[in-house]
């Protein structure tokens, strides 16, 4: 069951009434979609601003144990993921009211919505980079790699999600 079946099932027998109304059922649907899309990266922000602070720990153990070389190198790092996970809060999520012009089909909100959904799979790339890093910081050795290696990952994951707006301008 995806977000928006789960925002259906959770609705009550007057909201579910209104719902189907002939002119309203369209667009409470196309309102699921976009508050299931929205949730869908408040949740992957999170998860990403947990990540954030792996970083910033390993950034204050490096630190600690003398790797005030690579302390630039770790802080463009947590700054290429504070970035995404701004973006991702701040996103559009392909908002039109009821009465406005330009029109959001329900396509586009589900692409959006598979698009955010797609970034939760790059999770799991991030972690093992992450715990790559963790490695080199415990290890004082092959700290350069490690940390090229996390940020090369959250660049593409920068620019993977700068390609978000196309799927709203396919819409204009």
């Amino acid at each position: 069951m995806d977000t928006v079946d789960k925002a259906k099932a959770a609705m009550g027998g007057f909201e579910r009434f209104i719902s189907n109304l002939p002119g309203i059922k369209g667009y409470r649907e196309k309102e699921l979609r976009r508050e299931a899309d929205k949730q869908v990266r408040d949740t992957l922000a999170r998860a990403l601003e947990k990540r954030r602070s792996t970083i910033t720990a390993l950034q204050g153990e490096l630190l600690s144990a003398g790797g005030l070389l690579w302390l630039d190198d770790i802080e463009r790092v947590v700054g290429r993921l504070q970035l995404l996970i701004d973006r991702i809060k701040t996103a559009a999520y392909g908002y039109a009211g009821f009465f406005d012009a330009q029109r959001i089909k329900e396509a586009e909100l589900e692409r959006l919505a598979q698009f955010d959904q797609a970034l939760f799979e790059e999770l799991p790339k991030l972690d093992e980079a992450i715990a790559g890093l963790e490695k080199a910081v415990q290890a004082n050795e092959g700290l350069k790699e490690a940390i090229k290696a996390v940020g090369d990952l959250l660049a593409g994951l920068n620019e993977t999600f700068g390609r978000r707006i196309e799927i709203l301008r396919g819409a204009e």
